[in-house]
């Protein structure tokens, strides 16, 4: 009996348990949820009069021009371009604190900048919406100027730890809030042209890696690694402070005008008399129906002509008003992910080992590697700038059909490339990839400020930021690990073709899944919008065709043909604008009502404060 009460005690804690750990994962997801919808609220950068006033001018009477946020905005990616270039001080480092180039300590700082740039991202981009793109290059300048301080502190004390730490943690805050800055701030000053503002917005990246890749050998043969850091540290504090004196925003817009009042009913026609009916003449009857018919006919033809002026004049939907939280949690968006995510998945992969691949695979010189590698940049520079502005001809969407498109042929035809040890179709490949990649990182901005208007731009280009920065962190792991397990256990020498083919092979499947996804974007409101049917298992759109999947045994999947297309879409438009009628005369009523309420009010005071004013008596 006793171990049966124990045993019933021993039940209860358990379930005890487990309902406090259920209640405490609950708070938790709880708590996690309210702190998303708190800090990606949708909240607005204010500025007093004065300050927009202010903002006229760069500096005393110097008038502000938007063009010149192009180079400077050159001028702060440029900077940010050094960091990319950081393979450059793995061997400076590792000999200076362990006296052994080959340690092998250096190289994790970047894994250690690239975790926490793409954490902070997540944060950086609703703050900027709130604060401006002034204080977010304020912060971020000093931020990564005072990263490689602490670098010089750390190598000069021998503390690998304190590089860690001061370069990887605050190079990675630095770097989200210095890139983001340039970028979203040109979308809002260029709606005209914002393939151009787009590509001008991250090539300088591109500019500072080919400048810094030829640069900093000189500098740390002329001056130590610590002095090095110092004066690049120096450098940086100074441009991007600098800039952030012209970065901001440009003024809001005039407020929209009231609505106009709804008009006055009009009066009814008076009934017209009767004429005197002539029962006795049925030809005249006759004629009267005759007359019927057509005053009808004519009747139903205008009626058909107002109802196509009324549906050409429907308002659709504006997609840009969404809030943060509706823009990140989109089909488009998801899908624009998953594209950008195939479009970037190699990118660590070449700009890590490039320079290994001309060695190793084809056996050529160092010299040569280097030429390869910054041949390499320019063309991922041309990406960068090109790309954005042919986009505004053909189509953001179309723009990545071509992009993904030729990826997935370049990784089939590498291998077969590689097979054969053929230098030229090598570089000619990898050169035609990164200006493909550079293509697509420019057009992102454009694309995600046509999509979702220029107040989400900061948010939204930030989160879509982890996709290239979690898809080059997974390729980078996943091709090391099939690198060294085929070194290791199957023996491979490093210029066998198997090492990379295989690898390859991967990449190409990974980016044929965005290849696909990229015809399913929809672009235009009419088919981001367009409604669903009951019994809707899936719809998307593929060259600009509706195609529905439906609980159907006998014919379960759909395209819509285009007269049924029109005829749903025409409906969900005037139902919507019903609505939204409703909506706003519901809202100037209930301003009628307030102002009548108010003239009531002035009228009740009047009339009390009359009654309370003495008469004068007359003597």
């Amino acid at each position: 009996m006793t171990s049966q009460n124990n045993n019933n005690n021993n039940n209860n804690n358990n379930n005890n348990n487990n309902n406090n750990n259920n209640n405490n994962k609950y708070f938790l997801l709880s708590y996690i949820k309210r702190f998303i919808n708190y800090y990606y609220r949708e909240e607005t950068y204010q500025r007093s009069e004065k300050q927009i006033e202010n903002e006229k001018f760069i500096l005393f009477s110097i008038p502000f021009n938007r063009w010149i946020l192009f180079p400077s905005s050159l001028l702060v990616q440029i900077c940010l371009g050094a960091f990319y270039g950081w393979s450059i001080f793995n061997k400076p480092i590792d000999t200076y604190i362990y006296n052994d180039p080959i340690k092998g300590k250096a190289p994790i700082t970047y894994y250690i900048t690239m975790g926490v740039y793409g954490i902070m991202l997540l944060f950086v981009g609703p703050w900027l919406e709130r604060n401006g793109p002034k204080k977010g290059l304020l912060v971020g300048g000093i931020f990564y100027s005072f990263a490689h301080f602490f670098a010089a502190i750390g190598v000069y004390t021998k503390q690998i730890l304190i590089v860690y730490i001061g370069y990887g943690i605050c190079s990675g805050i630095g770097n989200a809030f210095t890139y983001l800055s340039p970028v979203s701030t040109l979308q809002k000053w260029f709606p005209d042209h914002r393939g151009l503002a787009s590509g001008i917005s991250v090539c300088g990246l591109s500019i500072g890696s080919i400048i810094f890749s030829q640069s900093l050998k000189p500098m740390l043969n002329k001056f130590n690694i610590v002095i090095t850091f110092i004066i690049l540290g120096c450098i940086f504090l100074f441009i991007i402070l600098l800039q952030a004196l012209i970065f901001r925003l440009p003024p809001p817009p005039p407020p929209p005008p009231p609505p106009p009042p709804l008009p006055s009913p009009l009066p009814s026609p008076s009934p017209s008399p009767l004429p005197p009916s002539n029962n006795n003449n049925d030809d005249d009857d006759d004629d009267d129906d005759d007359d019927d018919i057509e005053i009808k006919q004519e009747e139903e033809e205008e009626e058909e002509e107002e109802n196509k002026i009324n549906i050409e004049n429907l308002k659709e939907p504006d997609l840009c008003k969404m809030t943060i939280i509706e823009s990140i949690m989109s089909y488009e968006f998801r899908i624009l992910y998953i594209m950008f995510f195939a479009n970037g998945v190699c990118s660590n992969i070449i700009s890590s080992r490039l320079s290994d691949f001309v060695q190793d695979i084809f056996h050529k010189d160092v010299n040569t590697a280097s030429m390869v590698v910054s041949v390499n940049s320019v063309f991922n520079f041309l990406g960068r700038i090109l790309f954005p502005i042919i986009s505004e001809k053909i189509g953001r969407r179309e723009s990545f059909n071509i992009i993904l498109t030729i990826l997935v042929i370049i990784f089939w035809l590498i291998t077969k490339i590689i097979s054969d040890h053929s230098f030229g179709g090598f570089i000619s490949l990898i050169w035609l990839y990164s200006f493909m990649y550079g293509g697509g990182f420019g057009i992102v901005p454009a694309f995600l400020t046509d999509l979702f208007g220029t107040k989400n731009i900061s948010t939204c280009h930030a989160v879509i930021l982890t996709a290239w920065n979690l898809s080059g962190v997974c390729g980078g792991f996943i091709f090391t690990g099939i690198y060294n397990t085929l070194r290791n256990h199957y023996h491979y020498n490093v210029d066998n073709p198997i090492l990379y083919n295989l690898n390859f092979y991967w990449v190409s499947c990974v980016i044929m899944v965005g290849w696909f996804s990229s015809f399913l974007i929809p672009v235009k409101i009419k088919y981001r919008l367009y409604p669903p049917i009951p019994n809707q298992l899936l719809q998307f759109t593929i060259f600009n065709r509706i195609f529905r999947i439906i609980k159907n045994k006998k014919n379960p999947f759909q395209f819509v043909s285009k007269e049924k297309e029109n005829e749903e879409w025409n409906n969900f438009l005037i139902n919507y604008n019903k609505s939204l009628n409703l909506v706003n005369n519901n809202n100037n009523n209930n301003n009628n009502n307030n102002n009548n309420n108010n003239n009531n009010n002035n009228n009740n005071n009047n009339n009390n404060n009359h009654i309370n004013t003495p008469t004068s008596s007359s003597n």
